[in-house]
Protein backbone atom coordinates (compact mmCIF):
# COMPACT_ATOMS: atom_id res chain seq x y z
CA UNK A 1 0.00 0.00 0.00
CA UNK A 2 1.32 3.41 -0.91
CA UNK A 3 2.16 5.73 1.95
CA UNK A 4 1.28 9.05 0.33
CA UNK A 5 1.71 11.13 3.48
CA UNK A 6 5.07 9.50 4.20
CA UNK A 7 6.28 10.19 0.66
CA UNK A 8 5.35 13.82 1.10
CA UNK A 9 7.16 14.01 4.44
CA UNK A 10 3.95 14.62 6.38
CA UNK A 11 2.36 12.97 9.38
CA UNK A 12 -1.26 11.82 9.68
CA UNK A 13 -2.35 15.02 11.40
CA UNK A 14 -1.16 17.29 8.61
CA UNK A 15 -3.66 19.98 7.67
CA UNK A 16 -5.17 20.20 4.21
CA UNK A 17 -3.09 23.34 3.55
CA UNK A 18 0.11 21.44 4.44
CA UNK A 19 -0.91 18.55 2.18
CA UNK A 20 -1.67 20.91 -0.71
CA UNK A 21 1.66 22.72 -0.31
CA UNK A 22 3.60 19.44 -0.13
CA UNK A 23 1.80 18.08 -3.20
CA UNK A 24 2.51 21.25 -5.17
CA UNK A 25 6.19 21.09 -4.23
CA UNK A 26 6.43 17.36 -5.02
CA UNK A 27 4.77 17.77 -8.42
CA UNK A 28 7.45 20.26 -9.45
CA UNK A 29 10.39 18.34 -7.98
CA UNK A 30 9.58 14.72 -8.80
CA UNK A 31 9.38 13.01 -12.15
CA UNK A 32 6.66 10.69 -10.86
CA UNK A 33 3.71 12.85 -11.85
CA UNK A 34 1.13 10.02 -12.10
CA UNK A 35 1.86 8.96 -8.51
CA UNK A 36 1.52 12.55 -7.28
CA UNK A 37 -1.79 12.97 -9.14
CA UNK A 38 -2.98 9.76 -7.49
CA UNK A 39 -1.89 11.08 -4.09
CA UNK A 40 -3.70 14.36 -4.73
CA UNK A 41 -6.88 12.49 -5.66
CA UNK A 42 -6.77 10.45 -2.45
CA UNK A 43 -5.67 13.18 -0.05
CA UNK A 44 -7.65 16.15 -1.34
CA UNK A 45 -11.15 14.90 -0.46
CA UNK A 46 -12.04 14.50 3.21
CA UNK A 47 -13.93 11.22 2.80
CA UNK A 48 -11.27 9.49 0.69
CA UNK A 49 -8.49 10.75 2.95
CA UNK A 50 -10.27 9.43 6.05
CA UNK A 51 -10.82 6.05 4.39
CA UNK A 52 -7.17 5.98 3.23
CA UNK A 53 -5.86 6.82 6.72
CA UNK A 54 -7.94 4.10 8.38
CA UNK A 55 -7.00 1.51 5.79
CA UNK A 56 -3.32 2.46 6.02
CA UNK A 57 -3.37 2.17 9.82
CA UNK A 58 -4.85 -1.33 9.53
CA UNK A 59 -2.21 -2.24 6.96
CA UNK A 60 0.58 -1.03 9.25
CA UNK A 61 -0.88 -2.96 12.22
CA UNK A 62 -1.09 -6.19 10.20
CA UNK A 63 2.44 -5.69 8.88
CA UNK A 64 3.80 -5.12 12.41
CA UNK A 65 1.95 -8.19 13.73
CA UNK A 66 3.31 -10.42 10.98
CA UNK A 67 6.81 -9.11 11.61
CA UNK A 68 6.43 -9.96 15.31
CA UNK A 69 5.47 -13.54 14.42
CA UNK A 70 8.94 -14.05 12.93
CA UNK A 71 10.40 -13.82 16.44
CA UNK A 72 11.48 -17.31 17.58
CA UNK A 73 9.67 -16.98 20.91
CA UNK A 74 6.38 -15.83 19.34
CA UNK A 75 3.49 -18.26 19.46
CA UNK A 76 1.18 -18.28 16.47
CA UNK A 77 -1.87 -19.53 18.35
CA UNK A 78 -4.27 -18.55 15.56
CA UNK A 79 -2.08 -19.99 12.78
CA UNK A 80 -1.86 -16.65 10.96
CA UNK A 81 1.25 -17.65 9.05
CA UNK A 82 -0.68 -20.59 7.55
CA UNK A 83 -3.50 -18.27 6.47
CA UNK A 84 -1.31 -15.84 4.55
CA UNK A 85 -1.94 -15.70 0.85
CA UNK A 86 0.31 -13.91 -1.58
CA UNK A 87 -1.52 -12.17 -4.41
CA UNK A 88 -0.05 -12.25 -7.87
CA UNK A 89 -0.26 -9.13 -9.95
CA UNK A 90 -2.12 -9.50 -13.19
CA UNK A 91 -0.87 -7.65 -16.20
CA UNK A 92 -3.94 -7.83 -18.37
CA UNK A 93 -5.13 -4.88 -20.42
CA UNK A 94 -8.68 -6.23 -20.45
CA UNK A 95 -9.05 -5.23 -16.78
CA UNK A 96 -8.63 -1.54 -17.53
Amino acid sequence: MKNYLGRLGLNRKASQAEVSAALEKAMHETGDLPSMVDAETVLSEKVTRTYYERTHLQYEAIHASLSALKDPVAKDTHRWTERLVEFDTIEDDTLL
